[in-house]
C-alpha cells in the first residue's frame, strides 16, 4: 500500500509541475536553478540528516554497502557499451545510450521511493551504495558526452568535490567516528532537505512539457533502454547482491534504487549538444512516465522473491 501510495503523490506532483510548465509559472529558467537548488543543498542536506538515524554497529554493512555499489559502478561502462552496440547506437550518441544505461534516478526519484518502502534509514544506505554514481558521472561519462559531439576532453578531478559527494562522505564519517549530531543541527538539514522530493518531482513534471508525446516515442531504441533501465539492472543488481549478503532488506533497496527512470542530471549534462541533449531529454521523460508502472511492479517482486 506504501508503495501505491507514493507514487501517486509522485504522479500528481509531477502533473502539477507539467501544469505550471503550460502556464508558464515553472519555465527553464526556473527549473534550471530550482535543479541547481536540490544539487547543491537540499538533496546533501537530506543525506546529512539521513545520517542521524544510523547505529555505531552499522558499520560492517555500511562498508559491504560501500564496497558492493564501488564494484557494480565499476562494471557498467562494460555493461553498458555491450548494450550500446547490441541496440546499434549511432556513433555520435553511443556515449549519450551508454549513460542512460549506468546512471538511475537515485537523487530524485530514488529517495522519496526507498524512504516510503523501507524508512528513512534507506536514504544513507542507498547514498552510500550509489556513491560510485557521481565518481563515475563526473570522470567517465562526461569524457563520453564531449567524444560523441567530437570534442577532446580530459579528466578534471575538481569535478568530483561537489555537494552531493562531499555530502556523502561526510555522512559516512559519522557512524565510523562515533560524532552524534545535535538536533540544533540535524532537525535545520531535515527541515530544508525535505523540500527535495516535491522540487525535483516538479521539475521532472515540467521538464515533460518541454517536449511532444510524438517525439518522445519516435526514437525505437529508447524502448529498450527503458526496459533495461527499469526492469534488466535492477533484476541484476538483486542477483549481484544476493550473492554478497543474505540480508533482504539491503537487497532489495539497492535493486530498488538502480530500478529508477534515467537521471535527470543526463540530460542536464548532455544538453548543450543539440541531438545528443535531445534524445537524453526524451529518454528521461520516457523512463520516468513507464516508471509510474515498473517500480510497483518490481516492488512487488522483490517483495515475493526476499520478503521485504
Amino acid at each position: 500500500m506504501a508503495i501505491i501510495v507514493t507514487m501517486t503523490k509522485l504522479l500528481i506532483t509531477l502533473a502539477v509541475g507539467f501544469y505550471l510548465n503550460k502556464k508558464d509559472i515553472l519555465d527553464a529558467g526556473t527549473c534550471k536553478k530550482l535543479s541547481s537548488l536540490v544539487v547543491n543543498l537540499t538533496s546533501p542536506l537530506l543525506i546529512i540528516s539521513s545520517a542521524g538515524h544510523v547505529s555505531a554497529g552499522s558499520q560492517g554493512e555500511l562498508i559491504l554497502l560501500l564496497t558492493a555499489g564501488l564494484v557494480l559502478y565499476c562494471t557498467f561502462p562494460a555493461i553498458s557499451a555491450v548494450i550500446a552496440r547490441l541496440l546499434h547506437a549511432p556513433a555520435d550518441c553511443r556515449g549519450t545510450y551508454r549513460s542512460m544505461v549506468m546512471h538511475a534516478n537515485v537523487g530524485f526519484m530514488g529517495y522519496p521511493v526507498v524512504q516510503a518502502l523501507y524508512g528513512d534509514i534507506s536514504i544513507f544506505y542507498t547514498t552510500i551504495f550509489n556513491l560510485g554514481f557521481n565518481l563515475l558521472f563526473y570522470s567517465y561519462t562526461l569524457f563520453l558526452y564531449d567524444r560523441d559531439a567530437g570534442n577532446t576532453s580530459r579528466f578534471e578531478p575538481k569535478r568530483l568535490l561537489n555537494a552531493g559527494t562531499m555530502a556523502a562522505v561526510l555522512a559516512l564519517a559519522i557512524p565510523f567516528t562515533g560524532i552524534s549530531l545535535p538536533d540544533l543541527i540535524l532537525e535545520p538539514c531535515s527541515f530544508i532537505g525535505s523540500v527535495t522530493t516535491p522540487l525535483s518531482m516538479l521539475i521532472i513534471g515540467s521538464n515533460m512539457a518541454n517536449y511532444p508525446l510524438h517525439d518522445i516515442f519516435s526514437e525505437k531504441r529508447i524502448y529498450a533502454v527503458t526496459v533495461i533501465r527499469l526492469l534488466v539492472m535492477p533484476i541484476l543488481t538483486a542477483l549481484y547482491m544476493s550473492f554478497l549478503t543474505d540480508n533482504a532488506l539491503l537487497i532489495c533497496m539497492t535493486a530498488m534504487t538502480i530500478g529508477m527512470p534515467i537521471a535527470s542530471m543526463v540530460a542536464m549534462a548532455s544538453s548543450q549538444y543539440e541531438k545528443q541533449g535531445r534524445i537524453a531529454s526524451i529518454s528521461v521523460v520516457m523512463s520516468t512516465l513507464c516508471s509510474m508502472v515498473t517500480i510497483p511492479v518490481l516492488a512487488v517482486i522483490l517483495k515475493l522473491w526476499f520478503g521485504v
